[in-house]
Protein backbone atom coordinates (compact mmCIF):
# COMPACT_ATOMS: atom_id res chain seq x y z
CA UNK A 1 0.00 0.00 0.00
CA UNK A 2 1.38 3.53 -0.62
CA UNK A 3 0.81 6.28 1.05
CA UNK A 4 1.54 9.87 0.31
CA UNK A 5 1.38 13.22 2.98
CA UNK A 6 0.39 16.50 1.85
CA UNK A 7 4.07 17.10 2.27
CA UNK A 8 5.50 14.20 0.51
CA UNK A 9 3.26 15.37 -2.66
CA UNK A 10 4.71 18.92 -2.41
CA UNK A 11 8.22 17.41 -1.79
CA UNK A 12 7.78 15.16 -5.34
CA UNK A 13 5.84 18.19 -7.00
CA UNK A 14 8.20 20.92 -5.86
CA UNK A 15 11.89 19.19 -5.06
CA UNK A 16 13.69 22.08 -2.56
CA UNK A 17 16.65 23.98 -4.12
CA UNK A 18 19.94 22.31 -2.64
CA UNK A 19 22.13 25.17 -2.82
CA UNK A 20 21.55 28.68 -3.40
CA UNK A 21 23.43 31.84 -3.63
CA UNK A 22 22.68 35.96 -4.20
CA UNK A 23 23.05 36.56 -7.97
CA UNK A 24 25.51 39.52 -6.96
CA UNK A 25 27.54 37.37 -4.63
CA UNK A 26 27.33 34.90 -7.38
CA UNK A 27 29.06 37.24 -9.83
CA UNK A 28 31.97 38.46 -7.42
CA UNK A 29 33.18 35.17 -7.11
CA UNK A 30 33.13 34.46 -11.14
CA UNK A 31 35.21 37.35 -11.54
CA UNK A 32 37.51 36.34 -8.61
CA UNK A 33 37.57 33.14 -9.92
CA UNK A 34 38.79 34.49 -13.28
CA UNK A 35 41.20 37.15 -11.71
CA UNK A 36 42.82 34.38 -9.90
CA UNK A 37 43.36 32.18 -12.71
CA UNK A 38 44.20 34.73 -15.17
CA UNK A 39 42.39 32.59 -18.12
CA UNK A 40 45.21 30.63 -18.27
CA UNK A 41 45.17 28.16 -15.20
CA UNK A 42 42.27 26.56 -13.03
CA UNK A 43 41.02 28.07 -9.65
CA UNK A 44 38.64 27.43 -7.32
CA UNK A 45 37.76 27.73 -3.54
CA UNK A 46 35.64 26.79 -0.61
CA UNK A 47 31.82 28.24 -0.47
CA UNK A 48 31.24 29.04 3.40
CA UNK A 49 27.89 29.43 4.63
CA UNK A 50 24.63 27.86 6.38
CA UNK A 51 23.21 24.72 6.32
CA UNK A 52 19.83 23.10 7.33
CA UNK A 53 16.90 21.47 6.26
CA UNK A 54 15.96 24.06 3.50
CA UNK A 55 19.38 23.32 2.00
CA UNK A 56 22.70 25.08 1.69
CA UNK A 57 23.05 28.74 1.76
CA UNK A 58 26.43 30.41 0.26
CA UNK A 59 27.22 33.49 2.32
CA UNK A 60 31.11 33.69 1.26
CA UNK A 61 33.80 32.62 -0.47
CA UNK A 62 37.43 31.61 0.57
CA UNK A 63 39.48 30.71 -2.46
CA UNK A 64 42.06 27.93 -2.50
CA UNK A 65 44.96 30.43 -2.77
CA UNK A 66 44.17 32.16 0.04
CA UNK A 67 44.69 29.28 2.20
CA UNK A 68 47.45 27.63 0.18
CA UNK A 69 49.37 30.00 -2.02
CA UNK A 70 51.39 27.26 -4.00
CA UNK A 71 48.13 25.95 -4.90
CA UNK A 72 47.33 27.20 -8.07
CA UNK A 73 49.73 25.46 -10.47
CA UNK A 74 47.76 24.85 -13.65
CA UNK A 75 45.79 22.46 -12.03
CA UNK A 76 45.11 22.78 -8.18
CA UNK A 77 47.04 21.21 -5.73
CA UNK A 78 45.60 21.59 -2.52
CA UNK A 79 47.80 21.04 0.58
CA UNK A 80 45.38 18.74 2.82
CA UNK A 81 47.14 19.83 5.84
CA UNK A 82 46.19 23.00 5.73
CA UNK A 83 42.85 22.89 5.45
CA UNK A 84 42.73 23.35 9.61
CA UNK A 85 43.20 27.11 8.55
CA UNK A 86 40.05 26.73 6.45
CA UNK A 87 38.01 25.53 9.94
CA UNK A 88 39.54 28.25 11.66
CA UNK A 89 37.83 31.01 9.18
CA UNK A 90 34.80 28.70 9.33
CA UNK A 91 34.82 29.46 12.97
CA UNK A 92 35.95 32.74 12.83
CA UNK A 93 32.81 33.92 10.72
CA UNK A 94 30.39 31.37 12.43
CA UNK A 95 30.17 29.04 9.12
CA UNK A 96 30.38 25.90 7.45
CA UNK A 97 31.90 24.49 4.28
CA UNK A 98 28.78 24.13 2.16
CA UNK A 99 29.90 23.45 -1.56
CA UNK A 100 33.47 23.84 -3.38
CA UNK A 101 34.14 25.18 -7.07
CA UNK A 102 36.88 25.52 -9.33
CA UNK A 103 37.25 25.99 -12.96
CA UNK A 104 38.36 24.00 -15.85
CA UNK A 105 39.77 25.36 -19.34
CA UNK A 106 37.10 23.77 -21.21
CA UNK A 107 33.93 21.90 -20.12
CA UNK A 108 32.39 21.10 -17.26
CA UNK A 109 32.94 17.61 -17.32
CA UNK A 110 34.50 16.31 -13.52
CA UNK A 111 37.92 14.89 -14.23
CA UNK A 112 39.41 11.33 -12.91
CA UNK A 113 41.32 13.37 -10.93
CA UNK A 114 38.18 15.30 -9.45
CA UNK A 115 36.38 12.02 -9.37
CA UNK A 116 38.83 10.80 -6.94
CA UNK A 117 39.98 13.52 -5.23
CA UNK A 118 36.98 15.01 -3.35
CA UNK A 119 38.00 19.21 -1.44
CA UNK A 120 35.58 17.21 1.40
CA UNK A 121 35.82 13.24 1.07
CA UNK A 122 31.95 13.67 3.22
CA UNK A 123 28.66 12.02 1.83
CA UNK A 124 26.80 14.58 0.35
CA UNK A 125 29.43 17.20 -0.22
CA UNK A 126 28.74 19.36 -2.90
CA UNK A 127 30.93 20.36 -5.92
CA UNK A 128 30.52 22.97 -8.64
CA UNK A 129 32.94 23.23 -11.89
CA UNK A 130 33.09 26.09 -13.64
CA UNK A 131 33.62 26.00 -17.96
CA UNK A 132 36.28 27.84 -19.55
CA UNK A 133 38.08 29.47 -16.72
CA UNK A 134 34.81 31.22 -15.62
CA UNK A 135 35.47 33.71 -18.58
CA UNK A 136 31.95 34.88 -18.36
CA UNK A 137 29.00 34.92 -15.95
CA UNK A 138 28.14 30.99 -16.23
CA UNK A 139 24.53 30.16 -14.68
CA UNK A 140 22.89 26.89 -13.09
CA UNK A 141 22.57 25.22 -16.11
CA UNK A 142 25.63 25.78 -17.67
CA UNK A 143 27.90 24.73 -14.97
CA UNK A 144 29.04 21.19 -13.62
CA UNK A 145 26.98 20.21 -10.18
CA UNK A 146 28.50 17.07 -8.38
CA UNK A 147 27.38 15.06 -5.18
CA UNK A 148 29.74 13.11 -3.31
CA UNK A 149 28.22 9.66 -2.38
CA UNK A 150 31.81 8.19 -1.01
CA UNK A 151 34.22 5.62 -2.74
CA UNK A 152 34.73 8.09 -5.51
CA UNK A 153 31.54 7.86 -6.36
CA UNK A 154 29.58 11.39 -7.69
CA UNK A 155 25.91 12.33 -8.62
CA UNK A 156 25.69 14.12 -11.33
CA UNK A 157 23.01 17.25 -10.87
CA UNK A 158 24.44 19.39 -13.92
CA UNK A 159 20.92 18.80 -15.88
CA UNK A 160 19.06 20.25 -12.65
CA UNK A 161 20.60 23.33 -13.22
CA UNK A 162 18.06 25.83 -11.08
CA UNK A 163 16.27 22.90 -9.72
CA UNK A 164 19.45 22.08 -7.67
CA UNK A 165 21.41 25.67 -7.41
CA UNK A 166 19.08 28.84 -7.27
CA UNK A 167 20.67 32.43 -7.38
CA UNK A 168 18.38 34.96 -5.42
CA UNK A 169 18.19 38.83 -6.59
CA UNK A 170 18.57 41.10 -9.53
CA UNK A 171 21.63 41.40 -11.98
Amino acid sequence: MTFFTHRNMFALLFPRTRLTCRRHLWQEILRELRDRGHGRRESGGFFLGRSDENGRVIEAFLPYDAIDPNCLQGHILFDGSKMDLVWAECRRRGLQVVADVHTHPGGYGQSGIDRANAMIPEIGHIALIIPNFADEEYLPGEIGIYEFNGNGRWTDHSARGRKFFKLRGFA
